[in-house]
C-alpha cells in the first residue's frame, strides 16, 4: 500500500472529518493556518502536513535501531518526495514554499518525538532541528507550533506508541481512515453516549446538599444539555454567549465533567471537555487555569453531593 504525501480533495475532506478530534491534527491545523497563506502556489494543506508527520514519525517507530540514519536523511527525503509528487500531480511550486512545507512537517515530527517521553527517541531531535535551521526561519516554524499545541498532545502520542498500530498503514484509502486511539463513533453510538451523559447529569436538576437551593434553573439545565449534546454530536464546543450558571462549587462542577469524560464521554477528546467547561459556565471564567491540572481531582463530600433529592 502506497501512502501519498500529497492528497486528493477527497482525502483532505475525509481527514478533516475523521480526525477532527485528533490532538496532533488539531495542533497542526491551528499552527499552520497562517503558514498556509505562504504556500498559495503549492496549495499545501494542514491535512498534508499531518499525513507527512505520521509518515516520518512511523518510520522512526517501526525501525528504532536505525533512528539515527532515518533522522539524518528525514528533511531531504521528505523534500525530494514532495517535489517529485508535486511534479507528477502538476502542482506548481516555488522552492521556498516547498522548503517551508518540509520544515513544518519535520517540526511536527520533532513535537511527536519529544512528546514520546522516550529519551532514546528524543535525543535524535537535535539533528532534525539543525536541518530545519539550514532551510527555513526556524523561529517562525517553532513559535507557531508551540503556541498552539494541545494539552493532550503528549497523552495522545504516548498512547499511540503503546498500541503498536501505525497511522501511515491506514492512509492508503480514504474509506479506511481511522484513528487507532480515537476512532470515529457511529451515529448510533453517539445516541448511546447522549443517553448515558444525560443520566449522569440528571442530579443537577436537584438541590444542594441539606438545602432547598436548586443547583441550577431549568433554563440553565436545558442550555447545558443542549451544549453537551452539540459537543457529542459534532466534536465541537458550542459558543455560549450567555454563560450557564450553577450553584455548584467549581471543584464539584469540574469533577462532574471529568466523570462524564472518564465514563460515558471517552470518545470525545479530553481537551474538548475542558474547552466546554471553560466556554459554557459562568463560574469557570476566572478558573480556566485550574481546569486541566485539577480535572481529575475529586472534592471532599462529592458522593453525598450528587445523591441529593430533586428540587421542589
Amino acid at each position: 500500500m502506497i501512502v501519498r504525501r500529497l492528497l486528493t480533495p477527497e482525502s483532505k475532506r475525509s481527514i478533516k472529518e475523521k480526525f477532527k478530534g485528533n490532538a496532533v491534527f488539531r495542533t497542526i491545523d491551528a499552527a499552520y493556518k497562517e503558514q498556509e497563506t505562504q504556500m498559495a502556489t503549492l496549495r499545501f494543506s494542514p491535512e498534508e502536513i499531518w499525513v507527512n508527520c505520521f509518515i516520518g514519525f512511523d518510520q522512526i517507530l517501526k525501525d528504532p535501531e536505525n533512528i539515527d540514519q532515518t533522522t539524518r536523511r528525514m528533511w531531504n527525503d521528505t523534500f525530494c518526495e514532495l517535489r517529485d509528487e508535486a511534479t507528477e500531480a502538476s502542482r506548481s511550486f516555488q522552492k521556498e514554499e516547498l522548503e517551508v512545507a518540509t520544515s513544518c512537517i519535520v517540526y511536527s515530527i520533532i513535537a511527536c518525538m519529544t512528546a514520546s517521553d522516550d529519551w532514546r527517541i528524543i535525543r535524535h531531535t537535535e539533528i532534525l532541528m539543525s536541518q530545519i535551521a539550514e532551510h527555513s526561519e526556524l523561529q517562525s516554524v517553532v513559535t507557531l507550533f508551540d503556541s498552539n499545541i494541545e494539552d493532550d498532545f503528549a497523552i495522545y502520542i504516548q498512547r499511540y506508541i503503546s498500541t503498536g498500530k501505525y497511522m501511515s498503514d491506514r492512509l492508503g484509502n480514504p474509506k479506511e481512515y481511522t484513528d487507532p486511539i480515537n476512532p470515529v463513533i457511529s451515529p448510533q453510538e453517539r445516541i448511546k453516549v447522549k443517553v448515558g451523559v444525560r443520566k449522569r447529569l440528571e442530579f443537577m436538576k436537584g438541590a444542594l446538599p441539606d438545602s432547598e437551593t436548586p443547583i441550577m434553573t431549568t433554563r440553565d439545565f436545558n442550555a447545558m444539555m443542549e451544549a453537551v449534546e452539540y459537543l457529542i454530536e459534532n466534536d465541537v464546543v458550542k459558543k455560549q454567549e450567555s454563560k450557564i450558571s450553577t450553584a455548584m462549587p467549581v471543584a464539584h462542577l469540574r469533577y462532574t465533567f471529568y466523570l462524564v469524560y472518564k465514563n460515558e464521554g471517552k470518545s470525545i477528546p479530553r481537551q474538548l471537555w475542558l474547552d466546554f467547561l471553560g466556554e459554557s459556565f459562568s463560574q469557570m471564567q476566572n478558573n480556566k487555569d485550574s481546569l486541566s491540572k485539577h480535572f481529575a481531582d475529586k472534592p471532599s463530600g462529592y458522593d453525598v453531593f450528587v445523591k441529593q433529592k430533586k428540587k421542589k
